[in-house]
């Protein structure tokens, strides 16, 4: 096989290609519209079937990005006036039909003004985390095709944020309280929170039998996000040592923030009610096991400034209106030009093909690695390799090779995932792992390792025409060790101790 049909070949199996530099990076304040609406800004979206009987679907959407942990009362909160959605459709075509919602809601804390003889606790307390204000929410499962809204939970409690050793013991209760009298600065240097796996203690049940987790979490992502911006200015390390790349080692920006994530475990049978189709076998022309999932962000239509509410400062109105989504990682950012990256926020999938469809196709990125002089330093000629375009082989890679229909209505910016197959069988021809069948957050080749590195495998397929080449940005691993059991997500950065330029444990 000559060069550009091992290319394309590869490219077809290996992901959502060659149109972004970091297909499974996240987009963190990729669009204008979004840098000042940080409740709305979607960085990743998860979606896989648990092993073997995949009778589990993993739902996960993280949003709220770049917090560092030791903000206190400017940390993160969940956030009111918001609605969450995960959207799914089935087969080939990219209707919903089932949609999960989640809203949040913090009660606010009364108090008179302070006096000589007040107990400890309060609106009058200076530390947000001790003023007794509740952050609860609300899951709801809606049935587009008939209308019906059912509640799956309500008044379920957020984990509290990860502040540090007193607050541990003093407002958590996980541990005695030593005062500085004490001669013991146990009580000030010791947290609990990690050690105790005090976050997961609030995955909560939902009646349909699934469960449900909301809180502050690591950000489980990793990237030289820095070489990445400065035009696609990568280490030497992920670039075979050529002599022109940087020499500097590329630096995981995302090290010690945290952000908001949102996990849901449903039963599959609440999707595929008769159970799902060719379970365990995989079908390469079937469609009919297929998921079409994506997540999105909407808020009321009208915020109003409210003194009243001590808060937020504001009270909502009206309907919710769409400010954000997610499918696949960086499509707005990596894929999407920055003219029509708001129009991209604000749309639906359905209409990917007529508004986006030609970033796919010619993928501006490659030009841009051409201009660098990426290619000529590795002796590949891109034009014969097919690269600038038309990227028809991005396209059936999102569609997982299936029979769908690149039109409007069926191809679309969404995670699809053979529910049937999971990552427990490996078509001849597919690299091994998930993604694009899906996206998973664990089970990679070290605890703090993605169950593949498919922002590695898209730079060698960009910059040196075969996706295992071994190119990549020099980052290998995030900073903590993702957990093995729902949510998943690696837990928050403490915010004494912890967090961005804080030592790696």
């Amino acid at each position: 096989m000559n060069r550009r049909g091992k290319l394309l070949g590869l490219a077809a199996a290996a992901a959502v290609i060659a149109a972004a530099p970091m297909a499974r990076a996240s987009s963190h304040r990729e669009a204008l519209a979004i840098l000042n609406e940080p409740c709305a800004d979607n960085t990743d979206f998860y979606a896989w079937v648990s092993p073997g009987a995949h009778d589990k679907l993993y739902l996960i959407g993280n949003y709220n990005p770049l917090h560092e942990p030791g903000q206190g009362n400017q940390g993160l909160r969940a956030c009111d006036g918001y609605r969450y959605d995960f959207h799914i459709g089935k087969g080939a075509s990219l209707e919903d039909v089932v949609v999960y919602s989640i809203t949040f809601h913090k009660s606010v804390p009364v108090d008179e003004p302070p006096g000589p003889g007040d107990p400890l606790g309060g609106g009058n307390e200076l530390l947000y985390q001790i003023s007794g204000s509740q952050e609860k929410f609300r899951v709801e499962r809606f049935v587009p095709s008939t209308g019906v809204r059912t509640v799956l939970g309500t008044g379920l409690h957020t984990a509290p944020n990860n502040h540090g050793p007193q607050t541990d013991r003093l407002v958590y209760g996980l541990g005695p309280f030593e005062g500085y009298d004490s001669g013991n600065p146990e009580s000030r240097e010791v947290g609990l929170y990690k050690p105790l796996n005090f976050a997961q203690t609030f995955v909560q049940n939902l009646s349909n039998g699934g469960r449900v987790w909301t809180g502050q979490a690591a950000d489980p992502y990793y990237l030289d996000e820095k070489g990445i911006f400065d035009v696609l200015n990568l280490s030497r390390d992920g670039l075979f040592g050529i002599p022109g790349a940087r020499s500097s080692p590329g630096e995981d920006v995302f090290d010690g923030f945290n952000l908001w994530s949102i996990a849901l475990e449903i039963p599959t049978s609440e999707i595929f009610r008769d159970g799902i189709p060719h379970n365990g076998v995989f079908v390469p022309g079937s469609t009919d096991s297929l998921l079409r999932m994506w997540f999105s962000i909407s808020r009321r239509e009208k915020e109003i400034v409210d003194a009243t509410d001590v808060i937020t400062g504001y009270r909502y109105e009206g309907p919710f209106k769409q400010v954000g989504r997610q499918g696949n990682p960086l499509f707005d950012a990596g894929v999407v030009g920055v003219s029509r990256q708001t129009l991209y926020l604000r749309s639906k999938p359905s209409k990917d093909v007529t508004n986006f469809g030609a970033d796919i196709l010619f993928p501006i990125l490659v030009r841009d690695a051409d201009n660098l002089g990426i290619y000529r330093a590795l002796g590949i000629d891109p034009e014969a390799a097919g690269l600038f375009g038309p990227r028809n082989d991005i396209i059936n890679a999102l569609n997982l090779g299936r029979p769908i229909p690149v039109a409007d209505g069926f191809t679309g910016d969404v995670i699809t995932l053979d529910a049937a197959i999971g990552n427990d069988v490996v078509p001849d021809g597919v690299l091994e792992g998930g993604y694009p069948n899906g996206r998973q957050l664990i089970g990679g080749p070290t605890p703090r390792a993605e169950h593949r590195d498919v922002s590695d495998l898209l730079i060698s397929l960009i910059v040196a025409g075969d996706p295992l080449a071994g190119a990549g940005d020099g980052v290998n691993e995030q900073d903590d060790d993702y957990l093995t059991e729902f949510p998943f997500v690696p837990p928050a950065h403490q915010g004494l101790f912890e967090g961005h330029g804080a030592p790696r444990p």
